[in-house]
């Protein structure tokens, strides 16, 4: 994973905090981009996390999209790197370094004790409870599992299933994962996002239309229609179109559609650096859009990758975009093996349609932070 060109970005971003913010909270209209000398709010402790953890979450992308092209991809990046986060930073301190730079950190511009108070500052923060505005973020551990044991495996497995089902209100259906024999414990975040559109959809409006998956194959889905202001933009060098379209709350959604045959290369230009660009010109590339865009409903997630004492990561992921607002849910899991490594005790034009596969990212805009990111190829599922 590259890290070295954090040492010219992480400290104008810290300093711009606005940008890192994506939104200025500040501003009572959220169509306003206010005057540009306004000030900015505070640091936060988190925003010091914003690049790294956004770089995490593309690079995991790109991943994801070479081991599977053509298929839809769905995951929280919060929800793991805040698990990953709390497993690293247990860690012996001659190994925290290169565990740290692995998701993203340069350590020579934040510290360790900064990393912490960061994601700390994060879980104080991310929960939120209002009506238009539903995020619910926690983490537990589950220890004295394995060999020797006095707690069943099997219902120990079934507590841990029934836990992330209550926790995310079944909207990620049965959680299948089966403890390992060599498990000693595991860690389980989870968090549910319910966020209403600022601007909401007439359900009177949807109407079916074709999708077109690829360039051979179409599937009928429902197309929401509004006529309405937004911020959109137009990026001719990475030749795709940029919607923000903004929650009666404290989160934002960026879709992005590529032109056509220009997928790949968008995925290759995805850095913090190019949503920090959008960010800054989204601010004043406002006007009133006839927008035709798909209902969606989507699950995801990535396969276990051992290392160290983890034994397994399971991650699973599920979103609706509909006419009100976008509902989703995430958790991840790590199981780990009894090594003591770790401490266990813790511009387009004015009608556009919509209708080729997208990337959908969803942020929390007080922290900065990337929720849930990914690519929709078949709303449908």
């Amino acid at each position: 994973m590259e890290v070295s060109r954090w040492g010219l970005l992480v400290p104008v971003l810290t300093a711009v905090v606005h940008c890192l913010a994506l939104v200025n909270q500040e501003d009572p209209d959220p169509m306003d981009p206010g005057p540009l000398d306004s000030p900015p709010r505070p640091a936060l402790p988190c925003h010091k996390l914003s690049v790294s953890n956004i770089d995490f979450a593309f690079n995991l992308y790109r991943q994801l999209a070479l081991e599977a092209p053509g298929e839809n991809i769905l995951f929280s990046p919060a929800s793991i790197s805040l698990a990953l986060a709390v497993l690293l930073l247990r860690a012996p301190a001659a190994s925290r370094p290169q565990l740290l730079e692995g998701l993203g950190f340069n350590l020579t511009m934040v510290s360790e004790a900064e990393i912490q108070e960061g994601f700390q500052d994060l879980l104080l923060r991310l929960p939120v409870q209002d009506p238009q505005l539903l995020l619910t973020v926690g983490q537990r551990w589950f220890s004295g599992l394995g060999p020797g044991a006095t707690q069943d495996p099997v219902g120990a497995q079934k507590f841990i299933h029934e836990y992330v089902e209550k926790q995310t209100q079944g909207k990620l259906g049965a959680w299948v994962e089966e403890l390992r024999n060599e498990t000693a414990a595991a860690l389980v975040n989870h968090m549910l996002l319910r966020a209403r559109w600022a601007r909401p959809f007439d359900p009177s409006a949807t109407s079916t239309k074709e999708f077109f998956v690829d360039e051979h194959r179409a599937v009928p889905v429902p197309m929401m229609k509004q006529k309405a202001p937004h911020r959109f933009l137009h990026d001719p060098e990475l030749q795709c179109t940029v919607l923000q379209m903004d929650h009666a709350g404290n989160a934002t959604t960026f879709f992005i559609f590529p032109k056509r045959g220009k997928l790949g290369q968008l995925e290759d230009a995805l850095l913090p650096e190019t949503l920090i660009k959008w960010d800054s010109l989204l601010r004043t590339s406002t006007s009133r859009l006839e927008l035709l865009l798909p209902r969606v409903t989507v699950g995801g997630g990535l396969p276990g990758q051992p290392g160290l004492n983890i034994s397994t990561i399971t991650h699973k992921a599920a979103v609706t975009l509909d006419e009100a607002g976008s509902e989703a849910a995430a958790a991840t899991s790590i199981q780990l093996t009894p090594r003591p490594h770790l401490d266990l005790h813790p511009t387009p034009r004015p009608g556009t349609e919509f209708n080729r596969p997208f990337l959908v990212m969803t942020f929390h805009t007080e922290t900065g932070s990337l929720l849930f990111l990914g690519k929709i190829v078949n709303p449908l599922g």
